[in-house]
């Protein structure tokens, strides 16, 4: 599969030029086709537009004097209006909702609040927020900061609540010129820890790892360089989770998107040259695809071929596997001892039931689907895993805790920079087949073999300075007992 690099589309408006610009809709002051809503700072501006190509309007919000412009709220983008219908409006209804009429007075999108309001106001914040305000209070009574479309600006929040249900993910545009909801979402997971996960409509597409307080460390470049604001708020007995990130200077000429290819970009207003500068991407590169290598595989960017199966694994289908398919993915060699039967031929075999080991692979980035086990340290961690033969691998961070792994281990990474380790259970007879001579391996059959190990070794010093001094002692003709007690 071939993947083009994407280059970030920005959008020339085609509209009507603005003859008044309103710092407020109310339902005596309507929004027209040649006016604009402004925010006080003049950073935003909101009103109706028409992308490059096409036949249909719809109210957007986009960034005001920077060219080329960029939309990053669209209100109407399920229900496009026809650009000849001049006669559209954008009012505050006799309910206090905020309302997109077409020219017939048919009501094509509303805030839909519950609640009536009487005299309540539409304004356009500095933040690029709209925000509906009741009459009587001046309370926010609806902001278009709670429904993204495939724009996520400083301040606003992307993620779910698992109680209620709602999901507020970032959609992507159908096409460059067709801001309908598209195939691709971005949002966070709300598992513990949190992960990060582009989808291509059910299925991930991108994963950027879990999330340990401060990155997310399947992002091997996330270093707090410009991690700086970003954040994740989970509440597991409100049963939310979101993921923001704020600016320093509070000037909100930062954005993250989904583009209608699948790509999540962070771009920034540079002052110096004038233009839009576009930052970290994902995903990359195929490694960054998820599932590239399948369950048990292990993709490398920098190796060729970028996928192999990890120790003790070998490919499902080797014939896929040279063809370069490897989405299959590899299946155990030897079979864990834990659980096994000691009855069974393999088991005596080996002369009895031996422990299971752990190999560890370092620079990682972890599997997907882990479970985060509390109250454990690194220690217990280990030995959690190792006394629980559904247990796959394991790994402890210390700004997250125990996570271990019971199903296939699916979308590995190696990394050159960052990463963390991950230990994975194989059988005691694949040590004695050389898997894995170069890494730090673990276990209780780990410890064992060191301390014989150990005791061998000093049995072996012991002799050999009770003979060496024997043979002095013989050679001088002395009590070789009295020459060792001096």
């Amino acid at each position: 599969m071939i993947f083009v690099y994407y280059s970030l589309l920005l959008f020339l408006l085609s509209r009507s030029v603005p003859s008044v610009a309103l710092y407020s809709v109310s339902s005596s002051e309507p929004l027209f086709p040649n006016q604009t809503l402004v925010s006080s700072s003049l950073n935003f501006e909101l009103g109706f537009f028409s992308p490059n190509g096409s036949n249909n309007r719809y109210v957007g919000m986009w960034y005001k004097n920077f060219i080329p412009s960029k939309v990053v709220w669209v209100a109407n983008r399920d229900r496009p209006l026809p650009f000849k219908d001049q006669l559209v409006s954008l009012t505050i209804g006799s309910d206090g909702n905020l309302r997109l009429l077409d020219g017939a007075r048919n009501v094509v999108w509303s805030t839909n609040v519950s609640m009536k309001s009487k005299g309540s106001t539409a304004a356009l914040l500095d933040t690029g927020n709209l925000v509906l305000r009741d009459g009587d209070s001046g309370n926010i009574i609806w902001e278009s900061f709670d429904y993204p479309t495939d724009t996520l600006l400083p301040g606003m929040k992307t993620g779910i609540n698992v109680k209620t249900g709602e999901k507020q993910y970032l959609v992507s545009w159908k096409t460059d010129i067709d801001p309908s909801p598209g195939n691709f979402s971005l949002g966070m997971t709300p598992e513990v820890p949190p992960q990060p996960f582009i989808w291509n409509g059910p299925d991930p597409h991108w994963r950027g790892g879990q999330w340990d307080k401060s990155k997310f460390i399947g992002i091997a470049d996330m270093d707090m360089t410009y991690l700086n604001g970003y954040n994740v708020q989970q509440d597991i007995q409100q049963g939310t989770t979101y993921f923001s990130f704020s600016v320093s200077n509070n000037i909100s000429f930062d954005y993250l998107f989904i583009s209608s290819e699948g790509y999540c970009e962070l771009v920034d207003w540079d002052d110096e040259v004038g233009e839009w500068h576009h930052g970290w991407k994902a995903p990359r590169d195929r490694c960054e695809i998820y599932g590239t290598c399948g369950p048990f595989g292990i993709c490398n960017a920098s190796a060729l071929p970028i996928c192999r199966c990890l120790d003790g694994f070998t490919p499902k289908s080797q014939e896929e596997w040279e063809l370069g398919n490897w989405m299959g993915g590899c299946h155990r060699i030897k079979e864990l001892q834990c659980g096994r039967d000691p009855n069974s031929a393999a088991s005596i075999a080996l002369g009895g039931i031996q422990n299971d080991y752990f190999l560890k692979l370092s620079q990682m980035k972890l599997p997907d689907v882990s479970t985060y086990v509390p109250f454990l340290d690194a220690g217990d961690c280990q030995d959690w895993c190792l006394n629980n033969c559904s247990c796959l691998a394991y790994s402890y961070i210390d700004t997250i805790g125990c996570m271990v792994w019971f199903d296939e281990l699916m979308d590995i990474q190696s990394f050159n920079i960052s990463g963390e380790d991950l230990f994975l259970r194989l059988a005691f007879d694949e040590r004695e087949n050389g898997t894995g001579n170069d890494q730090n391996n673990i276990g209780s059959s780990t410890k064992i073999i060191i301390s014989l190990t150990t005791i061998s070794a000093i049995i072996a010093l012991g002799a050999g300075i009770y003979f060496r001094y024997r043979w002095r002692a013989n050679k001088k003709g002395m009590d070789p007992y009295l020459d060792l007690a001096l």
